[in-house]
């Protein structure tokens, strides 16, 4: 059996992209899926992050030491002979398929996997495993917290017209803007303006703010009194408990950030028989990262 080795780096919304793409590339081959957990790692001084899908329900194997030799030869040869990154890189020692451009690669869904392969790349458009859809909300399904604070929230989202407004501030990067497609964030005007469409549309809407603290910036949003703070200065800590509440909200409104995306994608599955209007910043670096029935600011 062909195996399929994916390369994991970046925060949980990341690694969850890069597990769904090769996921589905995996089922569409019959191969083995290997997630490399640390040669992406080892090296992230800025972030300092770490491995994260272990705790979900995934159909993978992690990767051995002994095969961690290829990807670090590929690194360091394409380093040292300053190569632009091929779609498809074919040496003697592996074949590897990179994402070289920030726009969904169809080769990607046609590709025939007759031998080994490593993947790269951040992969972040529904488009790579939108025919496995149920299986990956499956098994990328957060498991509930056992913590009381989140219990008692997660009552609270259900039984109202939550939205969950996920607001990424990039404050641990010393350029936030080069995580935005356009080089700008989206301004608080711009965010303010989402949610006034949001309480148009959803006029008995209750807000959860979905952010890592309390920040300044939060209380330039005129938002309405009712509204509940999910921050880490509220009590909220745990990346993963967090994405679960986040995938009890019903609506969603998000700046670019590939973990509340993942809220928003992930509610679905308990949602998928009720309307909701999820309002996405468009200013992630994939044009395609975006489902199309969403709305955009």
């Amino acid at each position: 059996m062909s195996k399929i080795f994916v390369q994991l780096n970046g925060g949980l919304g990341n690694q969850m992209f890069q597990y769904a793409t090769a996921r589905a590339m995996s089922l569409r081959n019959n191969s083995e899926l290997i997630l490399d957990d640390w040669s992406g790692f080892v090296r992230d001084y800025q972030y300092k992050r770490h491995y994260e899908l272990g705790s979900f329900p995934i159909k993978a194997n992690v990767i051995k030491p002994w095969q961690l030799s290829v990807i670090w030869l590929y690194r360091l040869l394409t380093k040292i002979n300053k190569n632009n990154l091929q779609f498809i890189d074919s040496k003697w020692y592996g074949t590897f398929v990179n994402e070289n451009s920030f726009i969904f690669l169809k080769n990607l869904i046609d590709l025939k996997i007759k031998k080994s392969v490593w993947i790269t790349g951040y992969w972040q458009s529904p488009l790579y495993f939108n025919d496995f859809e149920d299986i990956i909300r499956q098994e990328l399904d957060p498991t509930p917290s056992v913590q009381i604070n989140f219990q008692n929230m997660a009552n609270q989202i259900i039984n109202s017209e939550s939205v969950a407004l996920g607001v990424r501030l990039y404050e641990e990067s010393n350029s936030p803007n080069l995580h935005s497609r356009t080089g700008l964030l989206k301004t608080n005007e711009e965010i303010k303006n989402a949610i006034k469409k949001m309480v148009a549309i959803r006029p008995n809407s209750k807000f959860f703010i979905f952010c890592t603290h309390r920040s300044p910036i939060l209380d330039d949003l005129n938002l309405p009194n009712n509204t509940v703070y999910v921050t880490h200065d509220d009590g909220f800590l745990g990346t993963i408990d967090r994405l679960w509440l986040l995938s009890k909200c019903k609506h969603h409104i998000f700046t670019n950030s590939s973990y509340y995306w993942w809220g928003a994608w992930l509610s679905k599955g308990l949602y998928k028989n009720e309307d909701q209007t999820i309002i996405a910043a468009d200013n992630f670096l994939n044009l395609n990262c975006l489902c199309t029935n969403w709305d955009t600011f």
